[in-house]
């Protein structure tokens, strides 16, 4: 069963145009997505704009060489945890050591061996990804799901929608095979599906009346925002697809952008799913809870409409299967 697709993005440091060209094609091969920059100067001005999950950078660059370019990222604290992989000749000893005087132990050894670049950028990235998991630790998520109720909590007719949405869609993953690295994720996705609400009002959320054009379009720019806000908090990057997407229909009727098929995220198809039943099978200002077969029939008849026609029979068999 389908799992979803993290794509990790990766700065490329170098002078030289073949090597960088080399080197950028074997990694987008792998999908990962690659930026670019000729030396340290430039890539300092990438790094304004966006935050790579690792850098490659060569070591002899002209205006600003890799060493002086590392010792400036780390001077940044919202860059000093960026792993780093340097890209040296194989007659250059003395870099290696500088480099390791420095604290960087991953070196790529010019003619660059590509097997070897994806294996040392795979492993490097792993690495990091077991400190990321440490960090998304109980604490952690206490201090998500404070933040997730803080936004519910603007709504009191959707009191306890967000651990629900939790449970139902963590149930689901599981149901299709879904690793705990994913779990985890999901977890984080479902806590803040709707924090983009915060552009909002009040008088819109509660509203028990159908919303006018002008507020609806208002409402419809939630998922966008709530991106937005997770786009520049690295640990949470990977929970975006959940938010920007779970508004999206397999018919391409959905917002915020009309994508239909399996080229709405996994993600945003599964969430879709826990956040609807959540909303049906409980009372809310503009209708009353209805019982859990009704929503079932519903689910069943916008099954290729509204919901992805896989996952729609493994979730009826789930909350079938649950106590009522």
């Amino acid at each position: 069963m389908e799992t979803p697709r993290v794509s990790r993005q990766i700065l490329v440091v170098e002078d030289s145009t073949e090597v960088r060209r080399a080197v950028v094609q074997a990694l987008e091969m792998e999908h990962y997505t690659v930026h670019q920059a000729e030396h340290g100067r430039a890539a300092l001005k990438k790094l304004e704009a966006m935050t790579p999950d690792l850098i490659l950078s060569d070591i002899n660059m002209p205006l600003m060489n890799g060493i002086e370019f590392y010792k400036e990222l780390r001077k940044n604290p919202s860059w000093t945890p960026i792993p780093f992989i340097f890209i040296t000749a194989n007659d250059s000893p003395e870099d290696i050591q500088a480099g390791r005087e420095l604290g960087v132990e991953d070196y790529l050894i010019k003619p660059i061996d590509y097997d070897d670049l994806l294996k040392i950028v795979d492993a490097r990235l792993a690495r990091t990804k077991n400190v990321e998991v440490a960090h998304i630790g109980k604490a952690y998520l206490e201090t998500v799901t404070v933040l997730a109720n803080t936004i519910e909590g603007r709504d009191p007719y959707t009191h306890g929608h967000v651990s629900r949405v939790v449970y139902y869609a963590r149930s689901l993953a599981l149901a299709i095979g879904w690793e705990e690295e994913h779990l985890r994720v999901l977890e984080i996705g479902a806590l803040l599906h709707d924090i983009g609400k915060i552009i909002v009002p009040d008088r819109i959320l509660n509203k028990t009346g159908p919303l006018s054009d002008e507020e609806w379009t208002l409402m419809k720019q939630h998922p966008q925002a709530g991106a937005k806000i997770l786009q520049g908090v690295s640990h949470l990057r990977d929970a975006i697809p959940y938010i920007c997407y779970h508004h999206e229909r397999w018919d391409g009727s959905g917002y915020p952008q009309r994508l239909s098929g399996k080229n709405i995220p996994i993600e945003g198809r599964l969430l879709a799913l826990a956040d609807v039943y959540d909303a049906l099978t409980t009372k809310r200002p503009y209708h009353p809870a209805r019982p859990k077969e009704e929503v079932i029939s519903f689910l069943h008849y916008y099954t290729g409409k509204q919901f992805d026609p896989e996952l729609v029979p493994v979730f009826i068999q789930m909350v079938r299967s649950q106590v009522a």
